[in-house]
């Protein structure tokens, strides 16, 4: 008989249960569980019989923190995240811990953490955030990538509590003009209270070209001259030569440790600072009488009573060795160069003996030695920075330096880096012009240039080199160097301060500079 299949029928050979039936995955999977949960258990036991914490680690630390790699307890918490994208999952008490053990070692102060909201204050404290470990030995844990700074900077009002005093530029996003800005040191007055011609003191005998009367080396002491002797076209300068000054005369590497910046005094890569007696009194003598190797000079920023007592001391000394003819003073015939007084500097004239020879120095010619003094001081000083009060402060250290230590206050920058470049690429303002230039004055603006003169080596990697970094004349001011250089921020800023003894207040951490360009 013909029966005809149904969908029913043909349903009915379908094994419905099959989900029932054992196969070897489903026989091994209990089996591959037990094996896998037993081989933890072992590797657990064995990690805590061992005590073993590399078996723990991501990586080896980094070379400064090799001496306690296996006491991870140093910086961790039990079961307490504290990796960078982990910071919304670890605790208050995480991050307290973190901070606690890297002061330790690393003691600086927040960074303006009081004027931030709380997320971005919880950056700040997150010192793993920007300095990551177990990533090698040779890992640099201070080589801070520049995202990591403007995550803040690229929008500081959004960063900042409401009324926060922004002190820095509100948006940084990268080292251009645009993107970046001006120099604040650039922007503000000269700082400096020194009246100083660089570029006169550039030309050969801090002279205008053509004009006579020159300074020689011959006029420096003797024991002077070879300092400031120069090799011009291979050939020693002579005594009659020009002097003929260079940076370098002034301007020596030094650290800066009065800055409080973190490792800045490590560097020696600042300027030391000017010192009369070092770098001036060889032309610029003291002595309002002239100078001979037999007379001595008067002592800098001294104060005026000791002044008046050297110049007593000094005059009588001078005429008795026969060093001075005085009005009616038969002692020499003819007084040495540079060390005659004229009748106005005497009035009235000194009491002289029955054979011409003075026996006192009187008030008068001291009160007239002092105002010659003075006259030399007011060439550099302004008047009221030689008064008793001010000469005092600035022995005392209560006055700040006359010429300052930094002149970009808030970035660092490296002389010793640079020290192939040649000074003009920065400082063409400091030289000497094909016609005398007098204006500006030194102390009326700061010969330093400004960003556009820094951007153009350092930037980013896949940027072009700028034409004026291609040229001949541009290759040898660079004294061969690359003309390409990181634009990270830290190439000129420091984040950290160094932790006063006391704490400041959050008032005063708002108040305070960032070291910034």
């Amino acid at each position: 008989m013909d029966v005809r299949a149904t969908g029913k029928s043909r349903s009915q050979r379908i094994n419905i249960d099959y989900y029932r039936q054992k196969t070897w995955l489903t026989r091994s999977r209990g089996l591959l569980a037990l094996v896998a949960g037993l081989v933890a258990m072992l590797y657990c036991l064995y990690v805590f019989a061992s005590g073993s914490a590399s078996q723990l680690s991501t990586g080896p630390v980094a070379a400064a923190h090799a001496s306690f790699e296996n006491d991870c307890q140093q910086c961790h918490l039990d079961f307490t995240p504290i990796a960078a994208d982990s910071i919304r999952f670890a605790s208050s008490k995480g991050l307290d811990r973190l901070e606690e053990a890297c002061q330790q070692c690393h003691r600086v102060d927040h960074h303006f953490r009081g004027s931030m909201k709380p997320e971005f204050a919880a950056i700040d404290q997150h010192c793993s955030g920007c300095h990551t470990d177990h990533q090698g030995r040779d890992n640099d844990m201070v080589n801070i990538a520049s995202r990591k700074c403007t995550q803040c900077h690229s929008d500081l009002p959004s960063t900042c509590q409401a009324g926060a005093s922004i002190q820095v530029r509100p948006k940084v996003s990268e080292f251009t003009l645009e993107g970046h800005g001006s120099f604040a040191g650039l922007a503000k007055d000269d700082p400096g209270r020194v009246k100083f011609d660089h570029a006169q003191h550039m030309r050969p005998g801090q002279v205008d070209a053509g004009v006579k009367g020159g300074f020689m080396i011959a006029m420096l002491e003797a024991n002077l001259r070879e300092s400031y002797r120069k090799s011009v076209d291979g050939n020693i300068q002579a005594d009659d030569s020009l002097v003929t000054l260079a940076c370098n005369d002034c301007h020596q590497f030094a650290g800066q440790p009065d800055q409080k910046l973190v490792g800045d005094e490590e560097l020696g890569r600042h300027i030391a600072p000017i010192a009369f007696e070092q770098h001036c009194a060889a032309c610029h003598s003291m002595n309002y009488v002239g100078r001979s190797n037999d007379t001595l000079p008067l002592p800098h920023a001294a104060p005026w009573k000791e002044i008046n007592l050297l110049l007593a001391t000094k005059l009588a000394g001078a005429q008795l060795n026969g060093e001075m003819r005085m009005p009616r003073d038969a002692v020499r015939e003819t007084p040495l160069v540079g060390e005659g007084q004229s009748q106005a500097m005497v009035n009235p004239a000194p009491t002289t003996s029955d054979d011409g020879v003075t026996k006192e120095i009187n008030a008068a010619a001291v009160l007239a030695g002092r105002a010659a003094t003075e006259k030399r001081c007011l060439q550099c000083h302004v008047a009221e920075d030689i008064t008793n009060d001010s000469i005092a402060a600035s022995r005392g250290g209560k006055k700040s330096p006359l010429i300052p230590e930094r002149w970009l206050e808030r970035g660092i920058y490296d002389h010793a880096a640079h020290r192939k470049v040649d000074c003009a690429f920065c400082h063409a303002d400091a030289y000497a012009k094909d016609k005398p230039a007098k204006e500006p004055k030194d102390d009326e603006v700061v010969m330093i240039g400004g960003i556009e003169t820094c951007s153009g080596c350092h930037r980013s990697a896949e940027s072009a080199v700028p034409d004026a970094l291609t040229n001949a004349a541009t290759k040898g001011i660079l004294g061969g160097q690359s003309n390409w250089a990181s634009d990270s921020c830290i190439e000129c800023h420091r984040y950290h301060f160094e932790r006063p003894q006391t704490p400041p207040t959050e008032t005063q951490v708002v108040a305070m500079e960032t070291p910034a360009p």
